[in-house]
């Protein structure tokens, strides 16, 4: 049975769907450093992190110290995009519970390294949805979001992890 909820954030959006997970758990919530010291070897999880380049930040660390049962990565893409290249990425079979939930994007929140790449990737995708005919309602709150910065939170994103885990018997 799934003892705590384990995430690795940069600018706060990861730690917020962890946190919101973890009031409908009711389970801790920990940092991934934190569970390091605090839970055993093994224990089972639901690990958070969020995307960079398809990888989920922590999670091959998380994968090594415990057993995660359920993976969220978060990223700037919509809800349930990228799955596929999140796996491939990571090497997480078809069979395994994985769910994208769009986040945010904070640049004054980034650094180093992190901030530099993100920034190039951003310019990116602000000119190629400035040059989209026909842009949707989303592509507009994404175009917006990549200019001023913000995110979204996606509740039913939620929903659906909770509604896994319930079929899984993770959860009652």
């Amino acid at each position: 049975m799934i003892k705590a909820i384990l995430y690795t954030s940069q600018t706060g959006t990861t730690e917020w769907y962890a946190k919101r997970l973890g009031e409908e758990l009711k389970l801790p919530v920990l940092q991934l450093k934190e569970g390091e010291k605090e839970l055993g070897q093994g224990t089972e999880i639901i690990y958070l992190g969020s995307i960079r380049a398809d990888m989920v930040s922590g999670f091959d660390k998380a994968q090594k110290l415990f057993k995660p049962k359920l993976v969220v990565a978060v990223g700037m893409t919509r809800s349930g995009e990228r799955i596929e290249e999140v796996r491939k990425a990571n090497n997480i079979d078809q069979a395994f519970p994985l769910f994208t939930l769009q986040g945010g994007y904070y640049p004054r929140r980034l650094h180093g390294i992190s901030k530099l790449i993100l920034s190039l990737v951003v310019k990116s995708q602000i000119k190629s949805l400035k040059e989209k005919e026909n842009r949707t309602k989303e592509d507009d709150e994404m175009l917006s979001m990549l200019q001023n910065g913000g995110e979204k939170r996606d509740e039913e994103g939620i929903k659906k992890v909770l509604t896994k885990l319930k079929e899984m018997g993770e959860v009652k």
